[in-house]
C-alpha cells in the first residue's frame, strides 16, 4: 500500500494546521475540504469546498484520494456529521482512514464509558465494521494525550497564569502528552507505514509527566495558588452541565476530558508507544521545561 494523496477535514483547527505543514512538508499531495475559500491556506494545498451535511457532497470530494485525516472536533461537531466524513471516505474507496481521536484512549473500557467518549468509541467500532465489510478500506487510530504546548497556553493541562490552577487527584498522576507538531509528525509517520499501520491503534508521546511537575518546571510554583480537585466530582460536573437550560456543552465536554486525562485509572500513562515507527522523539526534561514556560507567559 502507498499513500500519496491525503484530504483533511478540520485542517483550520488547534491540531489541523500542524499536520497539514508536516503532510506537504513531507511531500503528501494535501486536499482541505472546506465549507469555504475564506480562510488562509498554505499555497500548496488543494481546497475542496464541501458541504458537511451532504454525503454525495464528501464522496465526490473525497474521490480519488488514498487517505483521509479527520481532525474535526468532537462535540463541537456534531456526531451525524462525523459519521458521514466516514461514510464518505468508505464510499469514495479510500485506503486509509484516521477518525477524529487524538487524544485520550477510547479503546480503554472506562474512557469508553463516559458520556463524551461512548460517541467517539461508536464511531470507531462503525470504522472497524466497514473494513471488515471492505478489506481494502482501513483505519489507523491514533492516541497521543492531551496536546503539550496548546494545554498549557490554553490553561487547558495547568493554568500558570493563575491566580489559582486547579489540581486534580493530587496532581501526581503521571499522563502522557504530546506537542501539536510531535502530532503531526505521527499522522506522517502513520502515512508513511502504512502495512504497519493497518486496523489498529497507535499510541506517541514526548513526555509524561505530572501536573507538579509542570509546576515546578514553570517556576510559578508558590506564586500561583492551587486549589485541590477530585476527577470524579468532574463527571458530576459534567453531567449536571447537561441538565442547564440551555444546555452547556462545552462544560460537559471539558470536564469529561479532565477525568480522562488526570484520573489515575483512566489509562492515559500509555503503557506502550510507536514513536520509534512514526519517527516521534520523546522529549528530555529541559525540553519540556523550555515548552512549559514559553507557553505560561
Amino acid at each position: 500500500m502507498t499513500i500519496t494523496k491525503v484530504a483533511i477535514a478540520g485542517g483550520t483547527g488547534n491540531l489541523g494546521p500542524s499536520i497539514v505543514k508536516a503532510l506537504l512538508d513531507a511531500d503528501f499531495e494535501v486536499t482541505l475540504l472546506t465549507r469555504s475559500t475564506s480562510d488562509e491556506q498554505d499555497p500548496r494545498t488543494k481546497i475542496e469546498v464541501v458541504d458537511y451535511d451532504s454525503l454525495d457532497s464528501l464522496t465526490k470530494a473525497l474521490t480519488g484520494q488514498d487517505a483521509l485525516v479527520n481532525v474535526l472536533g468532537y462535540g463541537t461537531i456534531s456526531k451525524e456529521i462525523h459519521q458521514r466524513v466516514v461514510d464518505a471516505a468508505y464510499k469514495a474507496g479510500l485506503q486509509r482512514i484516521l477518525p477524529s481521536e487524538f487524544g485520550s484512549d477510547t479503546t480503554n473500557p472506562l474512557v469508553a464509558q463516559l458520556p463524551f467518549f461512548a460517541g467517539k468509541a461508536a464511531l470507531l467500532k462503525h470504522v472497524q465494521e466497514l473494513a471488515e465489510k471492505d478489506k481494502a478500506f482501513t483505519w489507523t487510530a491514533l492516541f497521543n494525550g492531551p496536546f503539550l504546548d496548546w494545554g498549557l497556553k490554553e490553561n487547558f493541562i495547568l493554568d500558570l497564569k493563575g491566580p489559582v490552577t486547579p489540581i486534580y487527584d493530587g496532581g501526581d498522576v503521571l499522563f502522557s502528552t504530546t506537542t501539536r507538531d510531535g502530532i503531526a509528525q505521527a499522522v506522517v509517520g502513520v502515512l508513511k507505514h502504512p502495512d504497519e499501520t493497518k486496523n489498529c491503534p497507535v499510541f506517541v508521546a514526548e513526555a509524561e509527566v505530572s501536573q507538579n511537575q509542570l509546576l515546578q518546571m514553570s517556576g510559578r510554583a508558590g506564586v500561583v495558588s492551587t486549589e485541590s480537585v477530585r476527577t470524579e466530582d468532574l463527571e458530576q460536573r459534567a453531567m449536571d452541565a447537561l441538565q442547564r437550560t440551555p444546555p452547556d456543552h462545552r462544560l460537559f465536554a471539558v470536564n469529561m476530558i479532565w477525568r480522562a486525562i488526570f484520573s489515575q485509572d483512566y489509562g492515559n500513562r500509555f503503557v506502550h508507544l510507536d514513536n520509534e515507527l512514526l519517527g516521534v522523539r520523546e522529549l528530555d526534561e529541559s525540553e519540556v521545561t523550555e515548552i512549559v514556560r514559553q507557553n505560561c507567559s
